[in-house]
This record gives C-alpha cells, structure tokens and sequence, in this order.
C-alpha cells in the first residue's frame, strides 16, 4: 500500500489473540491515505467515519460510514478517501481455510466463497456484532468468550456478505439438546479454561452448532453461563471464609475487580456485601434476598 498526503495524525495500530488463530484486525484512526491492498486473506473493513471511492475489478463505488468494503484473497482493492479527508475503519482479515470453515458450517459449500459485491450495507445487528467482536479483542477477554464473538459473527459473514440468504438458527439447533446437555457438563467438570472450539468437538459439533443449540436450551451462550457457575463457587468460598481475592484466584477472575464486576451483575451485591449478608451481619435481611442465585 502507498500513502497520500496525510494531513492529519494518523493511527495504525494491529490487534490478534490467541485464541483467534487466522484472524487479525487493523484499527486505522484519522486516516486521509489512499489504500492501495493486497491480501492473502478474506478482509472486511468497518467504516466508522471514513467516506471515499472505493475501486475493486475496475469498478468504482462510493463507500461511506455503516458500510462494510470485502476484500477478496490476492485481487487488488483501491480505496480513496472523498476530498482527502480524514476518517476511521477497523480491518477484520481472516485465513482462507477459517472463512472456508466458517463458509461450510453456515451451509455455503463453495470451495472459494466470495463476497456478493465489493462495498455492502449491512443490518443493525450485523453492525452491532461487529462492534461486539472488536471490543472483546482483548487480552483479558476469556478464550470462550472471544471465540462465541466470532462464531457468531461469522452468521453475518456468510448469510450477509456471501449468500445473501438468512436462516432461522433454530432450524440448524433442533436435535442437539442432548449436545447442550453434555456441553453444560463439560462447562462444570472440566475447568474454566475449556474454549468453545474444545466444548464443540467434545460433542461432534461445529462452533457454530454447538454456539446455537446451548443458547437455544438454556438461553445463555456457553460464557455467560459459566460466568454464573464462577460466581455461584466464589460465593460458596466466600461463605465457607475465603477473601474476595482468593475466591477470584480459585475461581478463574483475571483479578479482585474483575470478579466484583460480575458477581454483583449475577448476584445483586458486591462480594463483601455478600458475606456480611450471609454471615455474620444479621442486621441486614434485605441483602440475604438480594444474594440468591439470579441471572440478568
């Protein structure tokens, strides 16, 4: 890629996680160049607040904020930026063999996908998942939950930007209520470090099948709900006299806060109300209602 004149402080900055293996986002802020791509993987850029021509085959079309731009894999993308202006985009690449992957659990079994257009609009939810993905790509966000992010992603990809049809989820879930069963068993005995690639083949399914059929069981995604079950065992050290910080240790918090967070989200109180509540503070019944095991 080459660069124009940049009037502006530009910021380039690359994002991956481990968890994520094939996947890796390019977060450009005040960016008044013009882009001149090349990829060896499948991309997608998330305007924000970048408006230009974009131009793909040798054919020009205006991209504006809200759109999605598709790069496919070894073919040229140019992109110039309306007047020079400055604007912002995240870049989403992924490895050929992961869209392909992502292609065939969502049921488009073309050997090469390809995007229906260089420069899409895109649905509210599309949008909202995508901002969701990019938010959660962070060092301390779970492996399980970063990988359901993805996965669920990956519905937009494919039924927006490749086959242009939508499918009711419900459809792909009927017949592995016993999967989600196992699934649930596996979140309780096997530690809280299971990712949701490893629950998915422990029961045969793809990431996307498995994803679908526990949140159309239990109505919570595979995280969400193991989140419940930390805090629930958190609260059980608490009362058995553990302090907060051992309890978030043992129970797989990244840290003291990062565990209050969530158990007053899940519980109503922090983790010291909690205890007082339930133990030694009679004088505040109130709060032993608030602590039962509750989901918001």
């Amino acid at each position: 890629m080459t660069s124009g004149d940049v009037r502006q402080q530009e910021l380039i900055g690359y994002r991956r996680a481990a968890a994520l293996p094939g996947i890796e986002v390019l977060d450009a802020h005040h960016s008044s160049r013009h882009w001149q791509c090349v990829n060896e993987t499948y991309a997608l850029t998330f305007l924000r607040t970048w408006h230009g021509e974009v131009v793909f085959r040798g054919i020009k079309q205006d991209a504006r904020p809200g759109f999605i731009v598709c790069n496919q894999p070894g073919e040229p993308l140019l992109a110039r930026p309306a007047a020079g202006l400055a604007g912002s985009f995240n870049v989403i690449e992924l490895r050929p063999d992961l869209f392909e992957e992502y292609a065939f659990s969502h049921q488009a079994h073309a050997k090469h996908p390809e995007w229906r257009g260089p420069v899409r609009a895109i649905s509210d939810a599309f949008s909202l998942q995508l901002r969701r993905l990019l938010a959660a790509l962070d060092p301390a966000t779970p492996a399980l939950a970063l990988q359901a992010e993805a996965t669920e992603l990956s519905h937009f990809m494919v039924h927006e930007l490749v086959t242009g049809k939508s499918i009711d989820p419900s459809r792909q879930s009927r017949g592995h209520f016993h999967a989600a069963a196992c699934m649930r068993e596996c979140l309780n005995e096997e530690g809280f470090q299971i990712d949701l690639e490893t629950l998915a083949s422990q029961v045969s399914l793809s990431k996307f099948q498995a994803l679908r059929a526990f949140k159309r069981r239990y109505g919570l995604t595979p995280h969400a709900y193991q989140l419940c079950v930390r805090v629930k065992r958190a609260a059980q050290l608490l009362l058995a006299g553990g302090t907060p910080a051992q309890a978030a240790s043992d129970c797989g918090f990244a840290d003291q806060s990062h565990m209050t967070r969530h158990f007053k989200r899940i519980l109503g109180v922090t983790p010291r109300q909690y205890q007082l509540a339930r133990g030694t503070n009679q004088e505040a019944p109130g709060l032993v209602e608030r602590a039962d095991f509750r989901v918001h």
